[in-house]
């Protein structure tokens, strides 16, 4: 229910997500990494269950299987500039005030 409320949606929308009845917007992604305090391209790795060994993140096969083509490529290409952006920032040497 928090997370719903974090992002201003509602929790019957948040399981449908969940159980892959739904796939999110590339903008709900983004809303989605920001409140768990995680990159949007994490929520596309494969997870590791430590007892089961590797188990695959639902929103993952399933989001990705459902997009279309140029879905697909809109996808890549956001996902492409937000980690640049990152490694980017990463290697730019801190601004020295005064």
């Amino acid at each position: 229910m928090k997370l719903a409320e974090l992002l201003n949606t509602t929790t019957s929308y948040i399981g449908e997500i969940e159980i892959n009845r739904k796939k999110p917007s590339l903008d709900m992604v983004e809303k989605i990494a920001e409140v768990l305090g995680i990159e949007p391209f994490r929520l596309f790795l494969k997870s590791k269950d430590e007892e089961n060994g590797s188990i695959e993140n639902s929103l993952t096969d399933s989001y990705l299987e459902r997009l279309s083509t140029s879905e697909r490529q809109n996808l890549t290409k956001r996902l492409i500039t937000l980690i640049s952006n990152d490694v980017e920032s990463f290697l730019q040497p801190e601004s020295k005030t005064r």
